[in-house]
């Protein structure tokens, strides 16, 4: 049976028909907002913002600070939803000064006897945490219980200008209402961009005449002036097979591009490239430790160092480099990066460790050059301009006989050519000196695989007894080498595989010499007879031990990293004197646009013995939103046949 996956058909109700209703405009609360119970556009959420809003502008004359008036109306449904009482505002800080906020005020609205009360946040209750880089100012809103309603509004001042200040739109609670009012002046040029899927409800852009000036200066300047709004927002909930929620969370950003002077001077800001390139190639970090080859002359042994230059002795020099030095966790950002304390101290952060492999290639006469990027949990840099401090990690892409290897040597139980999961973030920045950097697809190739082979002999009070063979390549090879490092023999079972309610094991046994992976497991499942009846489901094991997809909907792409294909082959023998009463139905499962496949054959080989067949594939890395409910019944599907695939078995008659 071949089967399409379709969705079912969906009711949306629309704003139109909802009989729900708050007010927007302002933070005044009103009666029936305290005495709504739940917010029909999420019946999950606990707590949900009805109104928020923000005004950021230059102050003229004065300090020239950039001021920000925030504005919040919370509604709490239940106490699940009390954290939205406790507030941390972040105030960064620097050499050139830092954040404050004044003319903050918090009140909770709440009923009694059927008359709204406020009570006020005290000052004497709000108090300052201070952190290296930022301060944060705490305080938890006073008589807080389900049903009230929290108002809270500041005036933040900051002194720095090159990251206007961002809006978020979206947050862990949904919100019915967000609007954010932007005023820059004339001589300041931003790069302003959307992040996140979720569209604006409006966007208003126009000039405000004689909105800033500069002491000294009689003219004053013309301010383009921007409303965004947002409504009905969902909040933004993590599920797996995400990278950094960073990358999708509904957001403006701004970076200051250009500023120009009231001489009429121009300040360039934001870099190209080009700049960038200038910069890494005469710089005394990352471009000297690159130039400096002749620190790790004779660092090579001999008999790696006389190979001639294929593909056997880039896979030795890598080797080499992971199994003599090791990465001590740190990344990119605030560290020093020094090749030749790690060559005497055996240990440096993953900027060394890659530019010792690199300098070894290139002094070797390999064609390498380093490729700049960003960790899956750091979030992936933007390529409308250079961002640099969304950078932190440095791999290396080695060209060989007309293909290229993308190596990481941190890791020791990796690969030659398959750099750490945490480094599969799309895409990273090729740095070419000699002829200019470019954007490298961080992709790899091929699938990463897990096999299993059970040979299984049915006894006749139900019970079963076999040999179950697990192989796994490519991620899932390297998933389990760093698990089994930490791993007892007696946990190996339940922790590297999902074994059905059935399934027992007596022992196992792994091999990681080799690649693939390879574990060994003697099973004795248990009982699965009913009266006369013995309903035997063949598979011991599952690829998956839940749907990993529960929500109702998923705004952001689901991004499994690499591709995935499970296998599954099952032999089954019966007791000489039972029969076969009832097999399952043969199914074929395919997701829309090749994005997925699903074969389940079994075939009854004689009287005694039955091979069953299931794999599983998925041969995309990054699916978007728009599959998330695809996938979401593709996986319902998948685990229904490896839970509820039911072989009836009878002794004869």
């Amino acid at each position: 049976m071949i089967k399409f996956l379709l969705l079912p058909f969906l009711l949306i109700f629309s704003a139109a028909f909802s009989q729900q209703s708050f007010n927007t405009s302002n933070s005044n609360v009103a009666l029936k907002e305290l005495l709504a119970t739940s917010y029909e556009k999420d019946t999950t959420a606990n707590a949900f913002f009805i109104f928020e809003d923000g005004y950021s502008r230059f102050e003229s004359e004065g300090d020239y600070d950039l001021l920000t008036n925030y504005t919040a109306k919370i509604k709490v449904l239940n106490k699940e939803g009390f954290d939205q009482a406790n507030i941390s505002i972040r105030l960064f800080k620097g050499e050139t000064g830092k954040e404050k906020i004044s003319e903050l005020k918090a009140i909770t609205y709440y009923l009694e006897d059927g008359v709204i009360k406020e009570h006020h946040l005290s000052p004497d209750k709000v108090y300052t945490e201070e952190n290296e880089k930022y301060d944060l100012v705490k305080f938890t809103f006073p008589s807080v219980t389900p049903g009230a309603i929290l108002v809270y509004s500041y005036q933040k001042a900051s002194p720095f200008i090159f990251n206007f200040e961002p809006w978020w739109f979206q947050a862990d609670v949904p919100k019915v209402y967000s609007r954010y009012l932007a005023e820059i002046p004339g001589n300041f040029k931003y790069h302003i961009r959307m992040v996140g899927d979720l569209k604006l409800h409006s966007e208003k852009n126009d000039i405000k005449r004689r909105c800033f000036s500069v002491r000294g200066v009689a003219a004053m300047a013309d301010c383009a002036r921007s409303e965004y709004v947002m409504t009905d927002i969902p909040a933004f909930k993590e599920e797996k097979y995400l990278t950094s929620r960073y990358n999708y969370i509904s957001r403006l950003e701004y970076e200051l591009n250009e500023m120009v002077r009231t001489d009429g001077h121009k300040r360039k800001y934001t870099k190209t490239w080009d700049d960038v390139d200038k910069e890494f190639k005469t710089d005394n970090d990352l471009g000297k430790q690159l130039r400096k080859t002749k620190w790790v002359r004779g660092v090579l042994p001999e008999n790696i160092s006389s190979m001639p230059n294929n593909l056997e002795k880039a896979e030795k020099i890598f080797d080499f480099v992971k199994d003599n030095y090791r990465w001590d966790g740190k990344f990119l950002q605030n560290v020093d990066v020094n090749i030749k304390d790690l060559l005497e101290e055996k240990t440096g952060n993953v900027s060394a460790m890659n530019i010792l492999l690199h300098n070894l290639y290139e002094e070797e006469g390999f064609e390498v050059l380093p490729v700049l990027s960003s960790t899956r949990s750091n979030g992936m840099p933007t390529k409308l301009y250079p961002v640099l401090s969304e950078f932190n990690y440095l791999m290396v892409q080695l060209d060989l006989e007309g293909k290229k290897y993308f190596l990481d040597a941190t890791e020791k139980n990796t690969y030659f050519g398959l750099p750490p999961f945490r480094a599969l973030n799309r895409y990273g920045r090729l740095l070419d000196f000699s002829n200019g950097s470019s954007w490298v697809d961080l992709e790899p190739e091929g699938f990463s695989s897990v096999s299993m082979r059970d040979s299984i002999k049915l006894n006749t009070d139900g019970t079963a007894i076999g040999v179950s063979n697990h192989v796994f390549s490519g991620y899932n090879a390297l998933s389990v080498k760093n698990r089994l490092d930490d791993l007892k023999q007696e946990d190996i079972f339940n922790d590297l595989t999902n074994p059905n309610s059935h399934t027992r094991s007596l022992s196992a046994t792994p091999n990681v010499e080799n690649n693939p992976v390879e574990i060994n497991f003697n099973l004795h499942n248990g009982s699965q007879k009913i009266n006369d009846l013995i309903y035997l489901n063949p598979f011991s094991f599952k690829f998956y031990d839940e749907n990993p997809f529960k929500m109702r909907e998923r705004t952001y792409p689901i991004d499994f990293g690499y591709k995935h294909a499970y296998t599954y082959n099952i032999h089954l023998e019966i007791p000489e004197d039972h029969e076969f009463v009832e097999l399952p139905e043969n199914k074929i499962l395919k997701l829309p646009d090749n994005g997925g496949t699903l074969y389940f054959m079994t075939q009854q080989v004689d009287e005694r013995t039955v091979n069953i067949h299931c794999r599983v594939s998925f041969p995309i890395t990054l699916y978007s939103s728009g599959f998330y409910p695809y996938l979401q019944q593709f996986f319902t599907e998948m685990l229904d046949i490896q839970e509820k695939s039911i072989i009836l078995v009878r002794q004869k008659v």
